[in-house]
Parts: C-alpha cells; sequence; structure tokens
C-alpha cells in the first residue's frame, strides 16, 4: 500500500517578526526553513493565530516527487 505524498513545504511556522504564518521546509537537519514565499529563517513557533501568508498562498506547494513505501 503506498502512502500519499506529501507537499514539499509540510511545516507551519512564523519568523522572526513576523506577522503572518508560512508553509515551510527545514534547511538541511534544521533549525532554519525556506518558506514558500522565499523566505528564509530560524522559526519562532507555529504561528497558530496568525494569517496565513498572502506570498504563500499564491503558490501551489508542489508535492514531492520521492515515492513513500
Amino acid at each position: 500500500m503506498r502512502s500519499l505524498p506529501e507537499p514539499r513545504y509540510p511545516l507551519l511556522v512564523a519568523l522572526p517578526d513576523g506577522r503572518v504564518q508560512h508553509a515551510a521546509r527545514l534547511v538541511g537537519d534544521g533549525p532554519a526553513v525556506n518558506t514558500l514565499c522565499r523566505k528564509r529563517g530560524t522559526p519562532t513557533g507555529d504561528g497558530d493565530g496568525l494569517p496565513y501568508c498572502a506570498g504563500c498562498r499564491n503558490r501551489p506547494n508542489p508535492i514531492s516527487q520521492q515515492s513513500h513505501l
């Protein structure tokens, strides 16, 4: 049975001094992340209660092409 592929930016984070929540993925082993709207930083939390980033919303979150067995 194959599991469903996950989005390439699976994390929801807030960046320092940020006012929005971003879709993100870890850079290497972390803790830094790259966001879907092309920002980079070390997250300060998950951004609960913050509005979602318009830049991330306007970009499709690509699906990972790696096989999941």
